[in-house]
């Protein structure tokens, strides 16, 4: 699970990996680019020069681990996603026209929306956008390329790409929750292909076990498809399986991983590694039930299929990763959160039926992002909390992290926008928000 600001305006992509500096540059510009309801903002990698060269080098190999999953992300989100993002790049990349007119400019701003949103969807309302130039322009446009620079595939594809992008009537939203509705059907998302809202819930349906204590998360890792033949199978996403050759990216960079890490991690990206080859959920568990324990490692990192948002059944879950460090100074305060989970849980403002009677390792930390991808990035999440599996919270506990670098970039970039002078009456509390806000803001994510 995640945690995102509610703020559509104020989501947030990265453009370097690291920075070495020693304490944070209040004088950098923190906003480097906006369009539309989005602020790019700059995030900074605190702490990364100070730590010993072993994690450094552990951080690159996760960090080359968590880049090779952005086309899963885009394929996932629909399924000409990539066609589309090419297309636009090439013609971004060598179109030698006039790129100071209105209908450039707003070619431009699509492909920049397209980048961030990992799609032609919106990531938060999931409505496919609307472009700002007409479909004249673009064929034109693409026309005064020369046809080698596309390729054979995206030649080929090009009437697809220009009804997916200007067709409003096709693929309207990438996630359909509207009751009533068949919501597999009516979703642009990739999971689905051939099949019905009700025949999948059959499927799942007829594969699990209520009586299951540790029951696997069906259909997590796969797309499910209807053959010609009227059968019903999943695609798995695997070595050998689908989205193959990123996921052996994937794996040769956590076995680099997994050369440089000590135990416990160690054997952590073993299980993980072991996952990806086979595609078995109940190695994913297992992967999960290792992570879970780990809470002496001083880099982490999350790789894998793992939140079910994009799926209007709550099954297939988007590729993502995050590779961090940890605050040691920040981590106090959560330290002291974790040590008194079962005051928290007696506390709870619900009914006594819903507590927890014993809270079992709940652990919480402050880190530093060093590296974001797929569905972890443009828009970053600001705390993650996990596994989602609920038995294994019951029986394992759970993670939970706040990303501090992250929630300092949103902190800084709403320094001087006017909010506080415009909603705050008296001067002290516009003050103490701007002393306190940010560790206030913090401590809720925590809790």
């Amino acid at each position: 699970m995640k945690t995102r600001l509610s703020a559509i305006c104020l989501t947030l992509t990265a453009t370097t990996m690291i920075s070495c500096h020693e304490k944070k540059t209040e004088d950098a510009p923190w906003i480097l680019d906006r369009f539309d309801d989005i602020k790019i903002l700059r995030y900074e990698v605190s702490g990364f020069a100070e730590l010993p060269l072993r994690e450094k080098e552990l951080i690159y190999y996760l960090a080359e681990a968590a880049k090779c999953g952005r086309d899963i992300m885009f394929d996932q989100n629909f399924k000409y996603n990539l066609p589309v993002r090419r297309t636009l790049e090439v013609i971004y990349e060598n179109y030698d026209g006039d790129r100071t007119t209105p209908e450039w400019k707003a070619l431009e701003k699509y492909l920049k929306k397209v980048w961030f949103a990992n799609g032609i969807h919106h990531h938060y309302s999931n409505d496919k956008f609307v472009p700002e130039f007409p479909k004249e322009y673009f064929l034109a446009v693409a026309e005064s390329i020369p046809v080698e620079k596309f390729g054979d595939e995206l030649n080929a594809l090009r009437a697809v790409v220009c009804e997916a992008i200007f067709n409003p009537e096709l693929y309207k939203t990438q996630l359909n929750q509207a009751e009533g509705q068949d919501l597999v059907a009516t979703s642009a998302n990739n999971y689905y292909e051939g099949v019905t809202q009700a025949e999948a819930e059959d499927f799942y349906r007829a594969m699990a076990d209520p009586a299951d204590p540790e029951p696997v998360s069906y259909g997590l890792n796969s797309k499910l498809v209807k053959d010609e033949d009227g059968t019903i199978r999943e695609r798995v996403w695997k070595v050998g399986g689908m989205y193959s050759p990123a996921i052996e990216k994937i794996v040769y960079w956590l076995e680099k991983a997994q050369g440089v890490a000590q135990e416990p991690q160690k054997a952590t990206i073993a299980a993980l590694i072991d996952y990806y080859k086979t595609g078995n959920l109940h190695d994913f568990d297992r992967y999960n039930i290792l992570w879970v324990r780990d809470t002496v490692s001083n880099v982490d990192f999350v790789n894998g299929f793992i939140e079910d948002y994009g799926d209007p059944l709550g099954r297939k879950a988007s590729w993502e990763s995050l590779v961090n460090f940890m605050d040691k100074e920040a981590c106090r305060r959560t330290e002291v959160i974790s040590e008194n989970a079962q005051w928290f849980e007696d506390h709870s403002p619900v009914d006594s039926a819903y507590r927890k009677k014993v809270v079992k390792g709940v652990s919480a930390k402050v880190i530093t992002a060093a590296m974001l991808g797929g569905d972890c990035y443009p828009a970053t999440p600001i705390g993650i909390n996990l596994p989602n599996a609920d038995w294994i919270r019951k029986e394992h506990g759970s993670k939970s992290v706040t990303i501090d670098n992250i929630t300092y970039a949103y902190a800084q970039a709403a320094h001087g926008d006017g909010f506080l002078e415009e909603f705050m009456l008296r001067p002290e509390d516009r003050e103490r928000i701007d002393k306190y806000g940010k560790l206030a803001d913090d401590l809720h994510t925590d809790l």
